[in-house]
């Protein structure tokens, strides 16, 4: 289960507002629909498929290099001149180790093994491996925005879910009052002024209702272009009504955010690819030592010549001592990435320890609003019971039973507000410590 789905005490689902065959989807659903379909998240996939590539071709450089060419050459001596005249025919015939017609085919096979180069390609792959690492950080990443974003837009889907149902509520609450004030108004016990204003009320929570159906199809929307899912809006989520808040420290927070956020992590990755690139460019005007081997064979069909063949092995060192400051243009870019990356780090620390605070302080903000929610609520609920019993006794009059129930409707929205936009502030408190990936299968 999802961590965030341990606050969770009781989950009651809601059957007054859709009918039993409608589908209903999980925070976990969701979840695992989102990082199955989402395109950015395969895009940084076929990222890592690529660098894993690339510390093969670094890796490259320390096995044998072999290649082989041939050639084909067809000659033509049957005119040679001397001067201001020519020799043809017989006489071209005549001349001794010359044929009017030849042809020459070799091949040529070299080897060559790289003995050493004084660090160049063994910085090249470390430098690759840790281009790996922080692409894999980077696929990490993604997934626990990926992660988040259907989280928050799950939460969002409930509380449109939630206000829609209070909406609908408000809207029956009201039709009933117009019916009661219209009751009451035939049989001359209320004004003219009560039922207008019973039609008004029941026009504004319409307009209510239409809004809160908008914002919920529109919250549906939302989510199902986190998930790539195409098949439409006609489902509901669960509701999470009731949970025990968490309990955090903002030292302990900081401390598991150092620890534990990927952002961190990638940047120190690229920060030793770059430091293995830099040690690699400064290699660059070093010798390199190789071991060398050729084979050749030349074939003529000239009479008397036949097959040549040839052979050579040994090392072979090769000093670039100068290339017109090349090496020394590169050694100072690459200490110039590996300053941008290190600088990177710090602000990224900097940013970090800033989502941490501010998450914290909005959780704790949420936690606050669910507890005047939960105060309000009651008191309304209060209310509400003293104006029935008021009203049964002739004390209280049907409009201070209707506001009343009105005011109740109305903390009921609010209270349900509260609950998701709590739930949507855990999500980015996990999100800014690094643990909203915790549980998903990498």
């Amino acid at each position: 289960m999802r961590p965030i789905l341990i606050l969770a005490i009781a989950l009651i689902i809601s059957h007054c507002v859709y009918a039993e065959e409608t589908p209903v989807l999980t925070v976990d659903d969701c979840v695992k629909a989102a990082l199955a379909n989402n395109p950015k998240l395969r895009q940084t996939a076929s990222k890592v498929d690529l660098d894993k590539a690339n510390i093969g071709i670094a890796k490259s450089a320390y096995l044998p290099q072999a290649s082989t060419t041939g050639g084909y050459t067809h000659y033509d001596t049957s005119k040679i001149s001397f001067g201001s005249f020519a020799v043809t025919g017989a006489a071209a015939n005549a001349l001794p180790g010359v044929d009017k017609r030849y042809n020459v085919t070799s091949e040529n096979t070299g080897v060559s093994q790289l003995i050493w180069d004084f660090g160049q390609t063994l910085n090249r792959i470390k430098s690759a491996k840790e281009t790996l690492s922080a692409v894999q950080y980077e696929f990490l990443e993604t997934q626990e925005n990926t992660i988040l974003n259907a989280e928050k837009s799950y939460f969002n889907v409930m509380r449109a879910q939630l206000l829609l149902k209070a909406a609908k509520d408000k809207f029956e609450m009201a039709k009933t009052h117009l019916g009661r004030a219209e009751g009451f108004y035939e049989v001359g016990y209320q004004q003219p002024y009560d039922v207008t204003k019973a039609e008004l009320a029941v026009a504004n929570a319409n307009l209510e209702l239409v809004t809160a159906n908008k914002d919920f199809e529109l919250a549906k929307v939302s989510l199902n272009n986190i998930m790539g899912n195409t098949a439409g809006t006609d489902y509901r989520v669960i509701e999470i009504s009731e949970f025990q808040p968490a309990k955090m420290n903002i030292e302990d927070a900081l401390k598991a955010a150092t620890a534990n956020r990927v952002e961190l992590s990638k940047l120190q990755a690229q920060a030793r690819s770059a430091q293995a690139d830099l040690d690699a460019k400064k290699k660059g005007n070093w010798p390199t030592v190789s071991f060398e081997a050729n084979h050749q064979i030349s074939d003529t069909d000239t009479p008397g010549v036949g097959n040549v063949r040839s052979w050579n092995a040994g090392a072979q060192v090769s000093w670039p001592w100068f290339d017109g400051f090349k090496t020394k243009s590169e050694i100072e870019a690459a200490q110039a990435s590996l300053k941008m990356v290190q600088l990177g780090i710090e602000d990224q620390t900097l940013t970090i320890a800033l989502e941490v605070q501010n998450a914290v302080l909005a959780l704790g903000e949420a936690k606050e609003r669910i507890n005047a929610t939960q105060k309000l609520l009651q008191e309304s609920n209060e209310n509400l019971e003293i104006s029935k019993a008021r009203h049964e006794e002739g004390l209280g009059s049907l409009i201070e039973v209707a506001d009343a129930e009105t005011n109740e409707v109305s903390a009921k929205q609010t209270h349900a507000s509260a609950i998701a936009g709590y739930l949507s502030a855990y999500a980015d408190y996990q999100k800014s410590i690094g643990v909203v990936s915790q549980g998903v299968v990498k």
